[in-house]
């Protein structure tokens, strides 16, 4: 027996309401063959898709023909359809040829494919009448899109909207890079000086690529997320591509879903990790306070010495967060993954590639502060450079010059110098300054320590007490080399001092006729090489002054 009719309907036959060529033809172009026979089930169904909409998945095979076949088909038939066809023409009535029953699915009196009980995947909580009904569902939207698609209003609206949704993808993009842009500036400008000192340009420069390439890569993401969102919208002004959309709109969905879910599942974890670093924080500012107090001498711990409590300080302080990341760790959303792992492995690569001359550094300053060679406020001689000593850290010490250059020694590299601490003897004397001068033999010995030691009387910031000496450093071939040492406050600029002491020895000189004779002569000259006095202050020289030369 043969019967078609709708879901609902009281049995009655459709024979009598059709002609039975009707049914037959219906039966024919729906399953494709005469008479409809079920065989086994396919591993692999194949999908109807039209117009990018998922309509059904055939399964069955029916008559040797296979689902691959059947599916070509029926996308025949549907892109066959007429231009007046309406969704609300689209319907499914079910069918039944002996005991096998099916569905077959028509637009208007045309059939365009059957859905047979092969085609459902039980397994998967499928029946025939909502796989039916789910294909009518996407044809009706097929036939709807494609008749959207044909008005030129709809494509003109779909095009502006594309065209302002590129214009805002442009202007994001641009403004992503123009704020890595001067992200990078200000971070530069900010930490540059100061991680290069601590660092050195070596894992300086390891560092800035990192933090380069993180900058960058976060306006990349700006930029994806930005044309991901564009895309979407653009696949969704047009009825053909709006299934595309739809289904990014979905990924979008679910990955901000899973987002959540991962966001809300570290919340314990993030809690456990913030109240470790708050009481690690408090143990470092407590153990600063106690070193702190060291240093300032209100406070004295063991045999710590004051010039070694900063840093000591730091060690400390270095050793207490690395003991807190170490129990943090567990606790860090994300630390037994893939991806953490290899941030590490990155992270250690580049400590491997800067910890050559940052280890270097680090000892030094250990060995420059243990040591105790410099501390600041004292006046230093580095190798060739003079100056006061603002910082002494970790990494690296600054001296500032009497030309007000502030110069950045590395530890490593300072370890390694001869350092002549001018002001760590001083005590109450004041520093000491010394120059040395070379008379020739002919002038008494005695009337050369008077012309020195008058010098240094006219010199300003020259101490009275203790009283300025001078020494016979040397008996030459052709002169005697005489030292003279005076001192000076603390406070006051060496590099000034010693120069006037320098123009009041010449002018002391000069003033008794005593020549200055040079490191290296070959004759005596006829007379003493001297500037008379009435000379001293000749153009462009200013006028005398007497509280400056002290006559």
């Amino acid at each position: 027996m043969l019967t078609v009719g709708r879901p609902g309907d009281d049995g009655r036959s459709r024979s009598d309401v059709k002609p039975l060529w009707v049914t037959l033809a219906l039966l024919t172009t729906a399953i494709a063959a005469p008479a409809y026979a079920e065989t086994p089930k396919a591993e692999r169904g194949e999908t109807l898709t039209v117009w990018n909409r998922a309509i059904v998945v055939f399964r069955a095979t029916v008559r040797e023909m296979r689902p691959t076949e059947r599916a070509a088909l029926a996308a025949q038939r549907i892109h066959a359809l007429p231009d007046d066809v309406r969704a609300e023409d689209i319907r499914a009535e079910p069918v039944t040829l002996g005991d096998l029953h099916g569905v077959i699915v028509f637009a208007r009196d045309r059939g365009l494919f059957g859905i047979a009980d092969g085609d459902v995947d039980p397994s998967a909580g499928e029946t025939l009448t909502g796989v039916s009904t789910h294909a009518v569902e996407q044809l009706r939207a097929v036939v709807a899109a494609r008749a959207d698609q044909r008005r030129p209003a709809v494509i003109a609206r779909g095009v502006g909207l594309s065209l302002g949704a590129t214009f805002l993808l442009a202007l994001v993009v641009w403004l992503a890079y123009r704020a890595s842009d001067r992200a990078l500036a200000r971070l530069t400008s900010a930490s540059a000086p100061r991680a290069i000192s601590m660092l050195g340009a070596a894992a300086w420069s390891v560092v800035e690529g990192f933090r380069r390439a993180c900058v960058r890569l976060t306006a990349w993401g700006v930029a994806l997320v930005a044309a991901y969102l564009w895309l979407t919208f653009v696949l969704h002004a047009f009825p053909y591509t709006r299934p595309w959309s739809d289904r990014l709109g979905e990924h979008l969905g679910d990955l901000v879903a899973q987002l959540g879910a991962g966001a809300l599942g570290a919340m314990p974890g993030l809690f456990a990790v913030v109240l470790i670093f708050l009481i690690t924080r408090g143990v470092v500012r407590l153990v600063n306070a106690a070193f702190q107090g060291v240093e300032n001498g209100a406070l004295k711990l063991g045999n710590l010495h004051p010039d070694t409590a900063r840093a000591t300080r730091r060690i400390a302080g270095t050793l207490i967060w690395i003991f807190a990341l170490t129990i943090a760790y567990p606790y860090i959303p994300g630390s037994d993954s893939d991806a953490f792992r290899a941030i590490g492995v990155f992270a250690g690569l580049v400590v491997s590639l800067g910890s050559a001359s940052f280890v270097s550094h680090v000892m030094g300053g250990l060995v420059v502060a243990y040591a105790r060679a410099v501390r600041v406020g004292e006046v230093v001689q580095a190798g060739d450079i003079v100056g006061r000593v603002t910082d002494v850290g970790l990494l690296s010490t600054r001296l500032v010059t009497p030309r007000r250059e502030e110069i950045t020694i590395p530890n490593g590299t300072l370890a390694g110098l001869t350092v002549t601490n001018y002001s760590r003897l001083a005590g109450g004397d004041g520093i000491v300054i010394a120059t040395t001068v070379t008379i020739g033999y002919a002038q008494p010995w005695r009337q050369v320590h008077s012309l020195l030691q008058l010098a240094a009387e006219r010199t300003p910031n020259v101490r009275k007490e203790p009283k300025p000496t001078v020494v016979q450093r040397a008996l030459s071939d052709f002169y005697v080399q005489y030292e003279l040492r005076a001192h000076i406050d603390a406070s006051v600029d060496r590099s000034r001092a010693l120069s006037d002491l320098h123009a009041q020895i010449q002018d002391a000189f000069n003033e008794f006729g005593v020549q200055i004779m040079t490191p290296a002569f070959e004759s005596q000259p006829d007379g003493a090489v001297v500037v008379p006095r009435a000379r001293w202050f000749a153009a462009p020289a200013p006028p005398p002054d007497a509280s400056r030369l002290g006559t």
